[in-house]
This record gives structure tokens, C-alpha cells and sequence, in this order.
């Protein structure tokens, strides 16, 4: 057995039928050998999602990508983009919705529900950023944290937002996208829901001939920084992948997201709304200093977006079709 790992194309062909976990975290802290093999194999970086494959194996190369998932079938049937399945499996709905909730708006109080939170029980209604102990929506199911699970959640906060974090270098898909598409509407502040500006851009990966393709870094900081940092009541976003998907507040929004997934695989969409009457939506956040201390990463960017297209529609939105499961009553 040692003569077959001492060999590194057969000690590549017995790594690559580990899952993206084990070879990500455990197999490199092996030996020097199993960690420079893992470095330098361009097939192990690309089936963690580090180094891009073209389009041309696409369909032909994802069979030798990790982790077997149900998109992987759809997604070579239809030749989209497998997405990223550990980024997925870690940032759950938030980023990753494509099942039946697909089409639902988000806010910020929803960082809450990631998958890598040790507790999704925490809610941003904190009155006092300085205090551990935040205030919690009123409700049967749910518990006041004592001070040690909030500083264990807070623990668990930094392995995600630390400097050097890996999961901000991995692709969000297989091919990966060349860019984001971005979609901004903000409704005429004296007319509820009325005519509104429609936005759009794409931002492209900044040149690195090192990391080429859309990174989760990217992702990640453009939806933490619009969710939180925004003038009015909500900002409400959601990512969509692959298809445009209903419902949409305008028709409008509806075309620009249709135009830029002709040009990219994922558009992210923002609607900044003075929503107040509605007695559910809070301002959202309503700490912005706790929001960015929990969420926002050590290594964050911020991205100076150039808009494309800057359009008036004198249609007027309708409702955003929020998740329920993310409305405090």
C-alpha cells in the first residue's frame, strides 16, 4: 500500500474518490507528500472548486467532480453549471435556494439561518451591539442563549470570516460564471410600491490570472454588504441561478434578470423598499455594528459596481413575496 501512495497519479486517482470534506480539511494535514499532490493536482483543485474547468468539458468533465448530488443529473441534462455542493451544503438557502422556496425575497435576519450557525435560534433584534445577549422574536419555540453558547456561536462566527478563509477562493460553480449580474430597484419613496429606478451591472472577478472566475468572496460580500447597509426599511435580495424564476415584483425586473442570465449563470437581486406599514417588517437590520460583527468577513472587499443601465419604470412593484419562515412577528 505504501508503494501505490508513494506514486502521485495513483495516490491522485485514490484521493479524488474522497469527498470534498475529507480532502479539503483532513487529507492535506496527512503528510507533506498528500498536501503537495493535493496543491499541485489540477484535477483535485478543480474538483474542490479552486481552479476552473472550461465549458468544453462540461457535461464530459463534471462526472470526475466530487461530492454526487441530485443537481448533478439536472445539470448535465440541461448543461448548467453544477453548483459549488460544500458551498451549497454550508450557506444553505441563503445563497443556494433552488428548491421550493426558490423564488421567496430574503433580508438580512436571514444570515441567521446558514447552516455553518451553531444556532439559527439568534436574532439580529439586538438592542445594544455591545451586549452579547440579543433579544429574541417572542414565540413558543424559542429560548434565551446563555452567555457561553453566544460566545460559542461567536467562535463559530470567526472560523467562517477569518482572514485566509478557504471557502472565499472556491468557485460557486463548475463551469464557473463570468460574472455576477446585479439587479437594484428602489421604489419612489412618495409613492408606496409605485414607479420606481431599475438598475443593473455586471461585475466581473477582479483580473487575477491565479484565481480567474467568480469566487464565493465576491458573492458573499456584495449580498452582506447591500443587506445591511442600506437607508430604508428593507433591502430585500435573493440569488438566483441558472433561470429566472418566479414571481417577480415587475415585469421589468423580470426582463433584466432574463437579459443577464444570457450572460452569466447567477444574478443577484436587490429591492431597497420603505415597507414600515407592513407590521411583520421591522427595519432590517436593526443593528448595523452587529450585523457586520457577526457576518461581515476579515478579508471583505468592497466592490465599486458601474452600472450598466439606469432605467424609470412607471409601472409600480407589487409585494415582495417574502419567505415566511424569516418574518418576525
Amino acid at each position: 500500500m505504501e508503494d501505490v501512495l508513494s506514486i502521485p497519479e495513483l495516490l491522485e486517482t485514490i484521493l479524488l474518490h474522497l469527498d470534498m470534506t475529507t480532502l479539503l480539511v483532513s487529507a492535506t494535514r496527512v503528510n507533506k507528500t498528500w498536501k503537495a499532490v493535493i496543491s499541485t493536482s489540477v484535477l483535485i483543485q478543480q474538483a474542490l472548486y479552486f481552479q476552473p474547468i472550461s465549458t468544453d468539458m462540461q457535461g464530459i468533465g463534471l462526472k470526475g467532480l466530487l461530492e454526487p448530488c441530485e443537481d448533478l443529473a439536472s445539470a448535465q441534462e440541461t448543461r448548467y453549471p453544477i453548483i459549488n455542493p460544500l458551498l451549497k451544503k454550508r450557506f444553505g438557502h441563503c445563497f443556494f435556494d433552488t428548491g421550493e422556496l426558490y423564488g421567496y425575497l430574503l433580508r438580512a435576519n436571514s444570515f441567521y439561518s446558514m447552516p455553518w450557525r451553531l444556532d439559527s435560534r439568534e436574532s439580529l433584534h439586538a438592542t445594544d451591539s455591545t451586549d452579547l445577549r440579543p433579544a429574541f422574536p417572542r414565540g413558543p419555540q424559542t429560548a434565551e442563549m446563555t452567555l457561553d453558547e453566544l460566545r460559542e456561536i461567536q467562535i463559530a462566527c470567526r472560523k467562517f470570516t477569518r482572514k485566509e478563509a478557504s471557502w472565499r477562493k472556491m468557485l460557486v460553480s463548475q463551469p464557473p460564471p463570468p460574472c455576477l449580474g446585479y439587479l437594484f430597484m428602489e421604489d419612489d419613496p412618495d409613492h408606496f410600491f409605485g414607479p420606481h429606478w431599475v438598475w443593473t451591472a455586471l461585475i466581473h472577478p477582479v483580473k487575477n490570472p491565479l484565481l480567474p472566475g467568480l469566487r464565493m468572496g465576491t458573492l458573499y460580500d456584495v449580498v452582506q454588504y447591500r443587506a445591511g447597509h442600506h437607508e430604508r426599511n428593507s433591502m430585500w435580495f435573493r440569488v438566483v441561478w441558472n433561470q429566472a424564476r418566479e414571481p417577480y415584483n415587475t415585469n421589468s425586473s423580470r426582463e433584466k434578470c432574463r437579459e443577464m442570465l444570457q450572460q452569466t449563470n447567477v444574478v443577484v437581486e436587490f429591492y431597497h423598499v420603505n415597507d414600515g406599514a407592513f407590521v411583520e417588517h421591522h427595519h432590517e437590520p436593526p443593528d448595523l455594528a452587529l450585523f457586520d460583527m457577526r457576518f461581515r468577513s476579515e478579508d471583505y472587499q468592497h466592490i465599486n459596481i458601474e452600472i450598466h443601465e439606469k432605467t424609470w419604470d412607471e409601472d409600480g412593484m407589487e409585494q415582495p413575496e417574502f419567505d415566511p419562515r424569516f418574518s418576525v412577528h
